[in-house]
């Protein structure tokens, strides 16, 4: 078991680009933290550095109480799972768990002994004496974890290990990790574009963008309390409204106001927003909280609401997705089965009002895309 610490981390490649800028985290012993982020984010660039699969061009790596930035991988007491599942086709399921250790010429029965508990945990004992195309595209990722797992490495590394499998597979062994790390309990990095795998896999989450870390924190306060605009949009799905707006102050109340509405700003947000009357703000909401005024319970206050026209509705059993127009923008909100019969009432262009209750308001910094707090 290990902590990882990344020290201002840079990795600069010929032409000057750096794929990771003065990356400065800590994964905690024990931690399954998630590394997420669109193609290019230098989200993998990160982990092949702690692997040793990349050279480091500045700052350090310190895996447990060694800096590691010079020591060669097989030094490092790293276990990585790529996304492609690496097996040796001509080797039984046997001999590819055990292959790695008879590297490192561990004793053969030592050597049985970690390769039948591997397989009980991963469930891959009945399929011990099967070659690799004689496996299902699950089974074969099982067994590339399975060889990380009889390494008994302080360190697991894996590198979108699920995007080769189907959508069904992919939740199926989705929750077969998790279960998994519970068992063996080690620090663990692992990197998807996939937020949803995010969400629903790690402690911890580090979003990145362009090299840069954007914000490090539990699932649940990067849902709530995004640090910023990219963030915002990144995680979550269907993706957060932004409407632009500049910022009115009428007496003692504070107006978001867009060509298409005039929104009174909640009185436990307009403290903040103080500063930027006469400014561009950004609003941002969630499409599960936009509620039609009809059926919102009184949660919004009536000049909270704004007025937009139904573009498309689409009707998904227990959810609907209306596509709606705010002045000049689309924004989607997400509604339960219950607004059904009311929705369906309605014809292409027809105006409605939403809004949402007022904890569920997002500001953001229209120039340097920033939460507001």
């Amino acid at each position: 078991m290990a902590r990882v610490v990344f020290d201002q981390v840079t990795k600069r490649y010929a032409g000057g680009v750096e794929a990771v800028k003065d990356l400065n985290m800590q994964v905690e012993d024990q931690e399954f933290l998630v590394l997420v982020g669109p193609s290019g984010c230098g989200k993998s660039t990160a982990m092949r550095m702690v692997a040793g699969l990349e050279e480091i061009s500045g700052g350090r790596i310190i895996i447990g109480d060694r800096v590691v930035n010079d020591l060669p991988p097989k030094d490092r007491d790293v276990a990585m799972v790529f996304q492609s599942y690496a097996l040796y086709p001509h080797m039984t399921v046997r001999d590819n768990l055990a292959y790695p250790l008879k590297l490192r010429k561990v004793p053969k029965g030592e050597r049985e002994e970690r390769v039948r508990r591997a397989a009980r945990i991963l469930d891959i004992e009945q399929y011990l004496d099967r070659k690799p195309k004689a496996l299902s595209g699950g089974q074969r990722q099982r067994v590339a974890l399975g060889r990380a797992i009889v390494r008994d490495a302080s360190l697991f590394l894996m590198d979108e290990p699920l995007s080769n499998l189907d959508a069904k597979l992919r939740v199926q062994t989705r929750a077969e990790l998790i279960k998994l790390h519970q068992q063996v309990q080690t620090t663990t990095i692992y990197v998807t574009h996939d937020q949803v795998e995010a969400m629903t896999m790690g402690d911890r989450i580090a979003v990145m963008s362009l090299g840069v870390l954007q914000q490090l924190d539990t699932p649940v306060n990067l849902y709530d309390t995004p640090a910023n605009k990219f963030v915002a949009g990144f995680i979550g799905s269907p993706s957060m409204n932004f409407i632009e707006t500049t910022i009115q102050g009428e007496g003692s109340n504070l107006y978001a106001v867009n060509e298409g509405f005039k929104m009174r700003v909640p009185a436990s947000k307009t403290g903040p927003l103080e500063s930027y009357i006469g400014k561009g703000v950004t609003l941002g909401v969630r499409p599960e909280h936009l509620l039609e005024k009809s059926h919102s319970g009184g949660v919004v206050p009536d000049d909270s609401f704004i007025p937009v026209t139904v573009d498309v509705i689409e009707l998904l059993g227990n959810e609907i997705f209306v596509y709606l127009q705010a002045g000049p923008q689309t924004i989607t909100a997400r509604m339960d089965a219950d607004v059904r019969p009311f929705l369906q009432g309605l014809g292409k262009s027809e105006t409605i009002y939403v809004g949402a209750p007022s904890e569920k308001l997002h500001f953001f910094d229209s120039a340097t895309e920033l939460a507001i707090r």
